[in-house]
């Protein structure tokens, strides 16, 4: 949650009066800045919210990797991963609104510096148990794509959710809870001609689902088991399919790549567990793709990882029940130089593999085994050390590499 600070915005009406009648008689005002990016209005409600990230990276590799993917020296990179602004049309169905853009964001849909939309769409409910999302957003599935990339345990996502999932997209998206929010699902239409260069016919169209629930609920979010599943269809775009990923770091280049190659269409079927005691989450998931494409043999690629993490501290990762997935540690105790505090600790583990070869594709294969430390001095200040070791297998090479990974992040 986000920490906002209240302003007092009126004085009593009259000397003498006590300060509780002199604050019953005083009109509502039209409109209150709870904090100065928030703003709360008789009819609408809007907050800006910042993500600001400063990356190093630094790697050490055997001759074999150097082969494979070039000489990488040390690499630094400033990302404004996210400039968003979030608000809601006030009425007994509110509509809600998204607006967002990246620089250098996390999702690295073209490799290109500069500037990037990322969300725009307007959500509007459908009676007391549905709603709809229109515009570019998130397809909503896989538990590691939907949580905020700024949230996560570690720096970046997984190999399996960079190369297998798609970010966002262009369409209509509907989202909806039962059983007291116990379950929570999603199903959507997408094709983004209106955000990419090819047409609407050249984009192809995707169509997805996706279930999830938790069988053991505790209620506050300290216990519980997650379960979800998830399916998709999508036409190639412009005729041609490409799955490629960088190993877990935004500096480094793509170290599994399939090339482009000819395609219809491609399914992916995927499948997801968490569970949390206490301040301990686990978490698992696994994606099976196949892609129709009969000139290279109708190849199909798998990804998985499984992840433990741990706040040192106590805290538990809160859990977002009508979308299905985590979101940031918050500190119990802030830390501040005026009284001390000492902010939230986590440590976690993740190991991923993925493979990209199959029939006549050979995009190679990859796995990391990867260890986190964060440090949440308080909600908007965090700093994170990562180390990972890295196996690629591709062109006839063995390649190693150990991976040091250091970030600053600001947000509000």
């Amino acid at each position: 949650m986000r920490h906002r600070a209240g302003i007092f915005l009126g004085l009593a009406a009259a000397l003498g009066q006590p300060a509780a009648l002199a604050a019953q008689e005083a009109p509502a005002p039209a409109s209150v800045w709870r904090s100065w990016n928030q703003l709360d209005a008789s009819w609408i409600d809007l907050q800006l919210h910042i993500t600001a990230m400063l990356d190093g990276a630094f790697f050490s590799q055997n001759a074999a990797n150097v082969e494979q993917v070039g000489d990488l020296g040390p690499r630094k990179e400033f990302r404004l991963e996210n400039l968003e602004l979030d608000g809601q049309l006030l009425a007994p169905f509110p509509w809600r609104f998204q607006i967002a853009a990246e620089y250098d964001g996390a999702d690295q849909k073209n490799g290109q510096r500069g500037w990037s939309l990322s969300d725009l769409n307007v959500s509007i409910p459908l009676g007391r148990f549905c709603a709809v999302t229109i515009g570019n957003q998130s397809e909503g599935v896989t538990l590691e794509r939907l949580a905020s990339s700024e949230d996560l345990s570690f720096m970046e996502r997984s190999t399996m959710s960079s190369a297998l999932t798609i970010p966002r997209n262009t369409g209509v998206r509907f989202t909806g809870t039962a059983a007291g929010q116990r379950i929570n699902w999603s199903a959507g239409w997408y094709n983004g001609w209106l955000t990419n260069v090819y047409s609407f016919s050249e984009s192809g169209n995707v169509v997805n689902a996706r279930v999830a629930g938790l069988p053991v609920d505790s209620g506050d979010g300290r216990r519980l088991v997650h379960l979800g599943v998830w399916g998709s269809w999508a036409e190639a775009q412009a005729g041609a399919a490409h799955t490629r990923s960088r190993p877990e770091v935004y500096e480094a280049p793509y170290f599994v790549d399939t090339g482009s190659y000819p395609s219809d269409h491609g399914t992916a079927l995927g499948f997801e567990l968490a569970a949390v005691h206490g301040p301990v989450t686990l978490t698992a998931e696994y994606t099976k793709g196949k892609t129709d494409a009969a000139q290279v043999g109708d190849p199909s690629f798998s990804a998985w990882y499984v992840q433990g993490s741990w706040a040192l501290t106590g805290e538990t990762r809160p859990y977002n029940r009508s979308g299905g997935y985590f979101g940031q540690l918050q500190p119990f105790c802030p830390f501040t130089f005026k009284y001390g505090g000492p902010g939230a600790f986590e440590a976690a583990v993740r190991y991923s593999w993925i493979d990209l070869d199959s029939k006549a594709v050979r995009g190679g294969k990859f796995d990391r085994i990867s260890g986190a430390l964060s440090w949440f001095a308080t909600g908007e200040w965090r700093v994170e050390f990562n180390y990972g070791y890295g196996r690629l297998e591709r062109f006839g090479l063995s390649g190693r590499t150990h991976f040091y990974q250091l970030r600053l992040q600001w947000e509000i």
